[in-house]
């Protein structure tokens, strides 16, 4: 089952993951194909460099980088070609939507409320963490 999950997901699923930690499992297990696009590949990266996220990787000696290598080679790289205009607030929550279209995923996981608020796009379903994972 494909599945895009936005940055804060990726993230809290690697570094503070107890209630996230399935997700981690259903993916290295590729139980489920994370989807992304490489402006999110990108945006992964450069958040993961960000003081906070390096102090807790370092809290829990997490080898972020190569945490996020594994976790990208049993992904998906989406090409999206339709550009999205359906979040007004935050364009840049577009980008996510992109990405589900153009790897027909079967949902995106976040905690985005502007994306959450949309509850789907083209029957892809936008779920919330813990809904993911209490449906799937």
């Amino acid at each position: 089952m494909r599945v895009v999950a936005d940055t804060n997901v990726i993230i809290s699923m690697l570094l503070w993951g107890k209630s996230l930690e399935r997700l981690l499992v259903l993916a290295n297990t590729r139980q489920i194909i994370l989807c992304f696009s490489p402006q999110t590949i990108d945006e992964l990266f450069r958040v993961i460099r960000y003081p906070h996220i390096q102090k807790q990787a370092q809290k829990l000696q997490s080898p972020l980088e190569t945490l996020l290598d594994k976790l990208l080679a049993a992904s998906l790289l989406a090409h999206p070609t339709q550009r999205i205009a359906a979040i007004s607030q935050d364009p840049s929550d577009n980008r996510i939507l992109e990405i589900a279209l153009a790897a027909q995923a079967a949902c995106i996981i976040s905690g985005d409320k502007h994306l959450l608020n949309l509850k789907q796009i083209q029957n892809i379903p936008i779920l919330a963490p813990q809904e993911f994972l209490k449906q799937y």
